[in-house]
């Protein structure tokens, strides 16, 4: 796979009814959205599937006008940099990637409407994917709801994302970028610790070998928790698949796939906190998939969350072995 993002198209859509009567639509987002509800609630292409707090609600109004997909919750928090990734869809759903444009441009207003960033480009991902993305980065100094306004070809699509205090229960622990990895006794082939399946892979991947603990501080390594085959979204599967193929390009790094439910079969609607495999407690995690990045010295390096594709996930190996 290449780190390039794959050649789009020049945006062209025409065929939208919402530009044959303006130059530019905007979309606001609905002020105060709560992307915690149960992930039944959310209908279309965004829904995480897991019953658990997740990504996937769509900003917008409807006919045909475009909208933001928000592949996030509120779970940024103040004074940390913040990866707000998102998609772009219209009333049938995510649009493809030959129908998005290749880069989008940027802006962010604090809760008070004043500009905090403007200019900051955004190319469309989509390596090993099925469906396109895109992500920026951004450091917000205080709490509320930001809105962000992505351009292309002169159209805005305007949307929001929420930020809460650092001592905020859904961010309150969490493990990131400069914490130590926890010793985590990951479940194996050999110890399954009471989740079956223990990958919902088809066939198994084979990165079940050993624990989080056991290869912790002996070289770089990743671990990434998903469920293949539990994730509306799509997602979950293809980011297994495409890490085991970046594999063999990380000799140095051990990799860990970790499960999200210890039973999915005798799981309930919506699953109840001990259907839930113990590294989600143990991380802290209210969705799913998110791939960490590990040093040598056991201090996380990077955190990937919600959605990524091949390129993200490549640059965060890079930088460890």
């Amino acid at each position: 796979m290449s780190d390039r993002p794959r050649a789009i198209p020049r945006f062209v859509p025409s065929r939208r009814r919402f530009l044959a009567g303006a130059a530019a639509a905007t979309l606001l987002a609905a002020c105060g959205d709560d992307d915690n509800g149960p992930s039944g609630t959310v209908s279309g292409d965004g829904g995480s599937g897991t019953g658990r707090d997740g990504a996937g609600a769509s900003d917008g109004a409807g006919g045909d006008e475009l909208s933001v997909v928000r592949f996030f919750g509120p779970f940024f928090a103040a004074g940390e940099l913040a990866r707000v990734p998102f998609g772009i869809a219209d009333t049938e759903g995510i649009l493809p990637a030959d129908d998005v444009p290749e880069r989008l441009t940027v802006s962010v207003s604090d809760p008070d409407g004043n500009e905090v960033a403007s200019g900051i480009e955004s190319n469309v991902r989509v390596d090993g994917l099925p469906r396109p993305y895109y992500s920026f980065e951004f450091t917000p100094e205080a709490p509320g709801f930001f809105d962000f306004t992505a351009t292309a070809e002169g159209v805005d699509i305007v949307s929001q994302f929420q930020v809460v205090g650092a001592d905020d229960p859904s961010v309150a622990g969490r493990i990131g970028p400069g914490d130590a990895m926890p010793a985590l006794a990951t479940p194996t082939v050999a110890d399954p610790k009471g989740v079956t399946p223990l990958c919902t892979r088809e066939p198994m991947c084979d990165l079940h070998e050993r624990t989080v603990a056991e290869v912790l501080g002996s070289g770089p390594m990743a671990l990434l928790v998903a469920t293949p085959a539990f994730c509306q979204t799509v997602v979950c599967g293809p980011v297994l698949d495409i890490l085991l193929g970046l594999v063999p390009d990380h000799p140095e790094v051990s990799f860990v796939h970790a499960e999200v439910f210890t039973n999915p079969s005798e799981n309930q609607v919506p699953p109840a906190p001990d259907d839930f495999a113990p590294v989600i407690a143990e991380l802290g995690l209210p969705y799913e998939p998110v791939l960490f990045v590990v040093d040598a010295d056991g201090t996380v390096v990077d955190r990937i969350d919600y959605i990524f594709d091949g390129a993200d996930m490549r640059r965060s190996l890079d930088a460890v072995g």
